[in-house]
């Protein structure tokens, strides 16, 4: 039985992920969905504080019933489960991971870029760094559309970690999708045709194609690409920070050519 973790703040943005979720296994009978919304206070020490995170939790499970009852008319016959827990984010998801090992998290968000603006307010970034599985984001506007091409911009690395491998795969295999290789040239020596060796070889029986593209502007290098190869999902694996820094930094996402938005699936090499 296949776990998918939805993130939920009852934010029109998570329905939308939420949807996006359901529509992508809805061909799937043995997906079960939990749907996670966590609550938190900021602050302690109150002599109200019992009560208010009573209150908290009950408001919690309120909105998780209404929000699968919305959801379930869409989707009468998916498997979703509430799950409401009090505690940070970060930390939540972290111990959720720990004791379920969740196929991948979905989770929504918002803004005028797709990562500066994020579920819960967190800084997506952060987020990102510190739950290390696989994720993928939804913007608000993003409507799920069968992924016939997908882009995975790459350092040209081999992939170590099995989950990220099995889950990229997953997709492909499911969709029947193209996965398309990008790099962005730098100044570093790299033998391409035994990296594209390796590379491909998690990949049998995919169609496969690796492009070399130029641009200072990384992130933008790689959204028009997609724009132009008329894809669907970019997937990443968050291997080198200094890598990722360079798409994702603070001060570089304002700068990210997300129109249209796109699907982001956020790999690991460390699970």
């Amino acid at each position: 039985m296949k776990n998918v973790l939805i993130l939920t703040d009852f934010s029109s943005t998570a329905r939308n992920a939420a949807l996006y979720a359901l529509k992508m296994y809805k061909d799937d009978s043995d997906v079960v969905f939990k749907l996670l919304n966590a609550f938190d206070l900021e602050f302690s020490g109150s002599p109200y504080v019992m009560q208010v995170k009573e209150e908290m939790a009950y408001e919690s499970e309120k909105g998780l019933k209404q929000e699968i009852k919305v959801l379930k008319r869409a989707f009468p016959m998916a498997d979703l489960q509430a799950l409401s827990s009090f505690g940070v984010l970060i930390d939540v998801v972290n111990d959720y991971i720990d004791k379920n090992q969740p196929h991948l998290i979905i989770l929504g968000c918002r803004g005028e870029s797709a990562l500066e603006n994020f579920l819960l307010g967190s800084n997506a970034y952060e987020v990102i760094k510190s739950i290390k599985w696989p994720i993928l984001v939804i913007p608000k506007s993003a409507e799920f559309k069968k992924p016939e091409k997908i882009v995975f911009s790459t350092d040209l690395k081999d992939i170590n970690s099995k989950k990220a491998i099995s889950t990229i795969r997953d997709i492909v295999e499911r969709y029947n999708s193209s996965l398309v290789f990008v790099n962005v040239l730098n100044d570093e020596y790299i033998n391409r045709l035994d990296a594209e060796s390796k590379i491909a070889a998690h990949f049998p029986n995919t169609d496969l194609n690796f492009n070399f593209i130029e641009g200072d502007d990384v992130s933008k290098a790689i959204f028009k690409f997609m724009d132009e190869n008329d894809a669907e999902i970019v997937a990443m694996v968050r291997r080198d920070v200094s890598f990722f820094d360079r798409i994702f930094h603070p001060s570089i996402t304002k700068k990210m050519v997300l129109q249209p938005e796109y699907p982001m699936l956020i790999l690991h090499d460390e699970v």
